[in-house]
């Protein structure tokens, strides 16, 4: 008989790991390599940076502001808005933006190096938090790396980064970044405690840190297996008891820019158009819909970059909120499908959320701002668009590695092109000159560009030509108090002086009537009429300006 032929059990499988390819880098250096070309990157994209000069608000919120001037001031800063130090009402409570100016300018003297220094330190760290927070996010290191590139360079955020006074964006995405990737990868309820005292910092970074909440809600939505399941996010609800708080104070106070000195322009004439906006909801959305094709437009061919960029009122259906719509509507239906049918590409769906809720407050929509388009508004919403546009890349060519070559190398080269583009905006951005005549090129009407191209002649002795400036300024919109006291300091410059006195006295009264409590033109006019022999006006002003100071202390 013949005997059964007993089995033999299939081998077990190998745990042992195969041996890895040899690496010319040890392993710490191969983990710091992505960092260091970040770097590397950025320095060479911002290398023409450090000679650019004071532009646009850095004379309020650096050169003008007294608060600067010693580290007694602290308490100033606190307690005031981002132009309080420069005499100038309203502005937005940002004070650990100015305790950082303060501390560069008592270690640097205020010479324009430092704030550059300080930009691009941030942007700096932003690149490497981007580039951990896909990797914590399990994305693909080669695609996050190709994202954080480019975001890098991008010369969109030349206006974040090269701008001075831009510090707002790059330092409340520094603890905006910070805060999530020390929450990945699992967001837990005790770890959304550890990182409240970030987000307060955040908050008193910039206004738009109140977005945080969401941001950590769109995180949990793709690393939450219950994604569907609402009680996945009530482990947030420190972060929004803590926001509504914030909001609540920070637009019920009069003293800072929102609804109440909005409501001042409204009143004038050439504010008619923005008050019909936020007054219509409707209108609100339409132009929200309209900037999305245009923003899509920069970020694929960054083109006619440029501050003070106006941009119309939608108060109907056009062709660019259509497309704005549609935009909408795919994104929505992606995240709709990808969500409910399967997780393959749920990276890309995290991505259009995280890009949803950054912008959510400069739509416009919930709260009408003071801008309707801004380029600098895109430096947070694209750190997740980018991630999740490379991940999806990345997922989908996986098993393609020529494919996968093929495309590195193209984002390699778009990202030198972005690099250069962004080089060549910074020497735009170098002097008055060159800047106001970039915007002014585009056809822009803008008085605050035209105000500040006036200083800049004036502070070279070209005294006409700044006046004109000045004038032009005033006829687009007589709103600003400083356009008419910085007119009237030409007049007092003039070879001719004793002919100008008068129209001196004029703009310093006009500018009170704009702004009661602008008070270097009470200082002004106490001067002035002192000098005249008019004791009894040069006392009343010097008084006037000696109260509205001692009322904001």
């Amino acid at each position: 008989m013949k005997k059964a032929r007993i089995p033999v059990p299939a081998p077990a499988p190998s745990f042992v790991s195969p041996p890895e390819e040899p690496h010319f880098l040890p392993a710490p250096l191969r983990a710091a390599l992505p960092y260091f070309l970040l770097v590397v990157a950025v320095l060479a994209a911002y290398a023409n940076i450090f000679d650019n000069v004071l532009l646009f608000d850095d004379d309020l919120l650096i050169s003008l502001d007294t608060n600067l001037q010693g580290w007694n001031h602290i308490g100033d800063i606190f307690a005031g808005s981002t132009t309080s130090g420069a005499g100038i009402m309203g502005g937005f409570y940002r004070p650990l933006q100015i305790l950082l100016y303060l501390i560069v300018t008592q270690l640097t003297g205020g010479g324009t190096f430092g704030f550059h220094i300080l930009n691009l330190a941030l942007h700096i760290a932003n690149c490497g938090m981007m580039y951990r927070l896909g990797t914590k996010l399990g994305f693909k290191p080669w695609g996050v790396f190709l994202a954080s590139l480019v975001w890098a360079v991008h010369p969109l955020h030349v206006e974040a980064i090269t701008y001075m006074s831009g510090t707002a964006d790059p330092l409340f995405v520094f603890f905006t970044l910070l805060a999530i990737v020390l929450l990945l990868p699992n967001i837990t309820q005790a770890g959304i405690y550890k990182i409240v005292p970030l987000f307060l910092l955040g908050l008193i970074s910039k206004e738009t840190m109140s977005v945080f909440p969401l941001l950590v809600m769109v995180c949990l939505f793709f690393t939450e297996p219950k994604r569907l399941d609402w009680r996945s996010y009530i482990r947030t609800w420190p972060l929004w008891l803590i926001t509504l708080v914030f909001v609540h104070w920070r637009s019920s106070n009069t003293s800072l820019d929102g609804p109440g000195t909005y409501a001042r322009f409204y009143k004038l004439p050439s504010y008619v158009v923005l008050k019909s906006y936020s007054e219509h909801l409707s209108y609100r959305i339409y132009t929200f819909f309209a900037t999305l094709p245009k923003y899509l437009e920069l970020l694929v061919w960054p083109h006619g970059l440029h501050m003070e960029r106006s941009f119309p009122i939608y108060m109907e259906i056009a062709l660019p909120v259509v497309l704005g719509f549609l935009m909408c509507a795919l994104a929505t239906g992606w995240i709709a499908h990808k969500t409910i049918m399967q997780r393959k590409g749920l990276a890309l769906s995290w991505g259009l959320l995280w890009f949803m809720a950054a912008h959510a407050p400069d739509s416009g929509i919930v709260y009408p701002m003071n801008s309707l388009f801004l380029e600098h508004w895109m430096y947070l919403p694209t750190v997740g668009l980018f991630l999740g546009i490379a991940e999806t890349l990345a997922t989908g060519l996986q098993p393609l590695p020529r494919a996968r070559m093929a495309l590195a190398t193209l984002v390699l080269c778009f990202a030198a092109g972005l690099a250069a583009k962004t080089y060549a905006q910074n020497a735009i951005w170098h002097d008055p000159g060159s800047f106001y005549t970039n915007i002014f090129d585009y056809g822009e009407v803008s008085a605050r560009a035209r105000n500040n191209l006036g200083l800049y002649y004036s502070s070279q002795g070209r005294l006409d030509e700044g006046a004109a400036q000045l004038k032009e300024a005033i006829q687009i919109s007589d709103t600003y108090a400083e356009t008419r006291h910085n007119l009237a300091l030409i007049y007092l410059r003039m070879p001719n002086q004793q002919a100008h006195i008068q129209d001196a006295i004029d703009n310093l009264n006009r500018a009170l009537e704009i702004d009661p409590n602008f008070y270097r033109s009470c200082e002004t006019l106490s001067q002035l009429y002192g000098a005249l022999g008019d004791k009894e006006k040069a006392d009343y002003y010097r008084e006037r300006a000696e109260e509205i100071l001692a009322g904001r202390k």
